[in-house]
């Protein structure tokens, strides 16, 4: 049967550190979760990860990368990705418009968004984004605000990126 390490946890700088090295050996330790701190450029968190993998196969790289003011590599090569309101948004449409259209519209932009949001982790060695994919937007929530997510996860799936539902309870409400 296989044993699961419950802990992720972070590093604290550029590239590991011989005390990050010892705590990622640690057996509890199932993945690092990386941080803008841990962000120079594109080349040294390619190298990050793969100082990672080198260390242990068998850890989950992740990160809480989502568009809007939550995007940890901004620079670089990566592309900036509005926040996720903008496509609820779109879906809502004009006054006036087709609505079906609409929905049409924003259903390709969120997947096509999704999809170089995890295209780019990918390519980086990012297993998996923190990136809520379900989150909607009732304008009451201080705590989501312009985060509100919509259908990210088609295009996360198609980049071969694991998306991460995330649900806090009591948040919803403002």
């Amino acid at each position: 049967m296989p044993t699961h390490a419950p802990l992720v946890i972070d590093i604290a700088g550029l590239q590991l550190s011989r005390a990050d090295q010892r705590r990622l050996r640690h057996p509890l330790v199932g993945g690092v979760i990386l941080f803008a701190r841990n962000w120079q450029d594109r080349l040294q968190l390619t190298d990050l990860c793969g100082a990672i993998r080198h260390l242990r196969r068998d850890l989950l790289i992740l990160v809480d990368h989502e568009g809007g003011r939550v995007q940890r590599f901004r620079t670089g090569g990566f592309t900036h990705l509005p926040p996720m309101r903008t496509l609820g948004q779109l879906w809502q449409g004009q006054p006036g418009g087709d609505p079906a259209r609409s929905a049409l519209h924003a259903m390709r932009a969120a997947t096509a968004c999704g999809y170089v949001l995890g295209a780019e982790l990918r390519a980086c060695g990012v297993d998996m984004s923190f990136t809520p994919v379900l989150d909607l937007d009732h304008g009451s929530s201080g705590v989501i605000g312009d985060r509100a997510e919509t259908v990210l996860e088609i295009g996360l799936q198609l980049a071969v990126l694991v998306a991460q539902r995330e649900i806090f309870e009591g948040v919803e409400e403002g």
